[in-house]
């Protein structure tokens, strides 16, 4: 049950949460004289059904001018997003800090245009007619990327190198890292599904995969620095050591 003050609060109308209907979903308008917890509990009490949208079509939300912390972002990803299997295609804020903190996570940002959402039987005829314009060529780098370097694809990503903190990879299909991930992935970064994320040797917090994060600690996660391989099984981010490569140069010996 919502605290007293919680409900007092809701009596006015910038207090509460706000929708709009638009051409890719739903667009949610985050409070801003709400304490972060008093948010999360608002957006927990909304039914999963409310979220729930054709296929080719999303929810965004927009936080406004209110500044959003780590935990606040962390909380929404797991209560909301992952608990009510939700589909958020971008994170927008005018608050330049809560901007970073997206963008360092690998979230969108950028509100999906109106003919960036193609329709479901568009689709099909596109990849009846005219498959090969829907593969975009592969990327490759034949060195390491440094920090503050950044890499955006339509297609898939190779580097051959290590990926260093603070350097990003957007990629609209997969991407392997022939060194070490120790910076910001996100495969399927145009909604894909059907892509991967693999490296040679897996040192980073998080990984994206369309909109669903992966996190690892180094302390618990049994692939910390060892050659991975990362996909969506059913909707779910799964980090599984490449045994592969391991199994072939023991063959060799």
């Amino acid at each position: 049950m919502p605290s007293l003050n919680l409900l007092k609060k809701l009596h006015k109308p910038d207090a509460r949460i706000k929708m709009e209907r638009t051409h890719y979903g739903i667009k949610f308008f985050m409070p801003e004289n709400l304490t972060e917890d008093e948010l999360l509990k608002l957006l927990v009490r909304i039914p999963a059904t409310a979220y729930k949208l054709p296929d080719n079509q999303g929810i965004v939300l927009d936080f406004l001018s209110r500044p959003c912390s780590r935990r606040l972002i962390l909380h929404m990803i797991n209560s909301i997003v992952w608990e009510k299997n939700i589909k958020v295609l971008a994170w927008l804020s005018k608050n330049q800090d809560s901007m970073k903190l997206f963008l360092s996570a690998g979230l969108n940002v950028e509100e999906p245009q109106k003919n960036s959402i193609p329709k479901q039987n568009d689709e099909q005829q596109i990849s009846k007619i005219e498959p090969q314009k829907k593969i975009s060529a592969l990327k490759v780098v034949y060195n390491s990327m440094r920090s503050g370097q950044r890499i955006e694809s339509e297609g898939d990503v190779l580097v051959w190198g290590h990926l260093n903190p603070g350097a990003e990879i957007v990629a609209g299909g997969s991407v392997i890292i022939a060194g070490k991930l120790l910076g910001i992935v996100h495969a399927g970064g145009f909604g894909r599904e059907d892509v991967f994320v693999w490296a040679g040797c897996f040192e980073t917090p998080q990984v994206r995969i369309s909109n669903k994060l992966c996190y690892a600690d180094p302390k618990s996660t049994a692939c910390w620095r060892k050659s991975v391989l990362i996909t969506l099984d059913d909707g779910t981010p799964v980090i599984r050591e490449n045994k592969f490569l391991l199994n072939l140069s023991n063959e060799k010996k």
